[in-house]
């Protein structure tokens, strides 16, 4: 009986590629019915009754790994496009189930630390942990009334209309109006802010009135230069 399916077997092969421990794989093999042979393939419409590989690990034995498509169709998820898609594409589903589940026998080892939890249930394909997280919408009325410059409201602007976020509808068209109101208040605060700011003071020439007139100086020097005269 195949266990719950916890990792993909694109994770179990990796993990167990970058051991180095894995001498090879043998199959799948495919058995279309109860006096049939074993088989690489597969074309009946019914699916395979069983599938099985036969895997080596270094310094092991040769392990042959059986499961039963009974066992693996009584999986169902909850997800009907997968279930559907394993219907229709028995050979390549249920062989990479078969390949996944020798993995975890022959390396649990190795496949261990990839187990961090626990399913609740035993349902067939991806577990809970497994499902990619959903990424949280973000709050376009917090960003846009948010920003506290033109500059930066500009930018959520750019990526909300990217989004297509002011779409015509009631929500779409308040948004729409109540960025452009927040735009007029941080322009008009923005201009305030520029008549408020205070005029430097406007350089003063130092007075020259302390200099004597330039007509004083020339009489000076004269009346200097005839009292020189007179000494001789």
């Amino acid at each position: 009986m195949s266990e719950p399916r916890t990792i993909t077997v694109e994770q179990a092969r990796a993990a167990v590629l970058e051991s180095g421990q894995l001498v090879g794989l043998d199959g799948p093999y495919f058995l279309a019915s109860e006096d049939a042979e074993w088989s690489r393939l597969h074309f009946a419409e019914a699916p395979p009754l069983a599938a099985r590989v036969v895997i080596t690990r270094r310094d092991q034995a040769p392990r042959e790994v059986v499961i039963r498509w009974a066992e693996y169709e009584a999986q169902e998820q909850p997800d009907p496009d997968w279930n559907a898609l394993r219907a229709a594409k028995p050979m390549t589903i249920f062989g990479s189930e078969v390949e996944r589940h020798a993995y975890r026998v022959v390396f649990a080892d190795v496949l261990a630390p990839l187990l961090t939890a626990t399913p609740t249930a035993y349902v067939d394909g991806p577990a809970p942990w497994e499902t990619p997280a959903q990424p949280t919408p973000r709050d376009w009325r917090a960003e846009l009334l948010g920003a506290t410059d033109v500059e930066a409201l500009d930018a959520v602007v750019r990526e909300a209309r990217a989004a297509k976020v002011f779409s015509p509808t009631q929500e779409g068209t308040d948004l729409d109006r109540a960025w452009k109101a927040h735009r007029k208040q941080l322009l008009k605060a923005g201009a305030e802010d520029a008549w408020s700011a205070p005029t430097p003071p406007r350089a003063v020439a130092a007075p020259s009135d302390h200099l004597p007139p330039a007509g004083a100086n020339r009489a000076a020097r004269r009346a200097t230069s005839r009292k020189k005269g007179r000494r001789r």
